[in-house]
C-alpha cells in the first residue's frame, strides 16, 4: 500500500497489532462502535505524530470529536468542554503551523526546540489553567474531578508542545496516558466493561508515544545533518 511505503517494519507492526488488539477487546467486551472507532483513530493519530506527519494533526480533529462524544456519554464533562473548546482549535492551529514548517527532504515536520523563557511561561499558564479547569469542572459535577482536571492540563501541555514542534511533547503525552488509564480504569473496574477499549487505548499509546520520543530524537539528528 502506497500510504505505508515510508513506514518501517516496526511502525507497521505497532499500527496493525494495536488495531487488531483494540478490535478484539471491543468485540469481547461488546463496546459501541464509537468507542472502538475513537480508540483506533487515537492510535493511528499517535503513530502519525510520532512519525512527524501532519496527517496526525488532521486525524487528531476527528479523534477529538469522537472522544468528546464518548466522554459526554460517561459524564466526563471536563474532557468534553476542553476537547471541543480548546483541543479542536489547537489541532487546527497545529495543522497550519506544521504545513508551514515541513522538512521536504525528510517529508516530516521540522523539529523545533523552545527556550527556557517559554517553558516557564507555559508552566505558569498550566498551573493557573489547572485551577480554573478544576473549579469549572466542579461546577458541572464532573465525575473523577481531580483525575479529569489533570487529564485536561496534561493534554493541553502535550498538544501545545506538539504544535510548537517540540520533541518533549511525547513525555507529556506519556504522562497523559497514565492519567487516562486511571480515568477510564475506574468505570471499567466498576463494571462498565464496554469502555474497555477506552482503557486499552492509552496503554497502547504509551508504547506509541515512547516510540515517538525515539523517532523524534532520530529525526532531529537527521535534520541537523542535512542542514550542515
Amino acid at each position: 500500500m502506497q500510504a505505508f511505503k515510508s513506514w518501517s517494519k516496526l511502525e507497521k507492526w505497532l499500527l496493525f497489532s494495536s488495531m487488531i488488539l483494540i478490535l478484539l477487546v471491543g468485540f469481547i467486551f461488546k463496546a459501541k462502535l464509537t468507542t472502538t472507532l475513537s480508540s483506533i483513530i487515537g492510535i493511528i493519530t499517535a503513530l502519525l505524530l510520532a512519525k512527524g506527519k501532519n496527517l496526525g494533526q488532521i486525524l487528531g480533529l476527528i479523534c477529538a470529536l469522537l472522544y468528546s462524544f464518548v466522554s459526554l456519554k460517561n459524564r466526563f464533562y471536563g474532557e468534553v468542554i476542553i476537547y471541543m473548546c480548546i483541543m479542536l482549535p489547537m489541532y487546527l492551529i497545529g495543522i497550519l503551523l506544521w504545513i508551514r514548517h515541513q522538512n521536504k527532504k525528510t517529508d516530516t515536520v521540522q523539529v523545533n526546540n523552545i527556550k527556557l523563557k517559554e517553558w516557564i511561561v507555559v508552566s505558569i499558564v498550566c498551573i493557573f489553567a489547572f485551577i480554573g479547569i478544576y473549579w469549572l469542572l466542579k461546577t458541572f459535577e464532573t465525575k473523577e474531578l481531580l483525575i479529569s482536571s489533570l487529564s485536561v492540563v496534561s493534554s493541553l501541555f502535550a498538544i501545545y508542545l506538539g504544535i510548537r514542534r517540540c520533541k518533549y511533547s511525547f513525555y507529556f503525552y506519556i504522562i497523559n496516558d497514565f492519567i487516562l488509564i486511571m480515568l477510564w480504569g475506574i468505570p471499567v473496574i466498576n463494571g462498565t466493561l464496554s469502555l474497555f477499549p477506552m482503557l486499552f487505548n492509552p496503554i497502547i499509546n504509551f508504547i506509541n508515544d515512547s516510540y515517538g520520543i525515539y523517532n523524534w530524537n532520530k529525526l532531529e539528528l537527521i535534520q541537523k545533518q542535512i542542514e550542515k
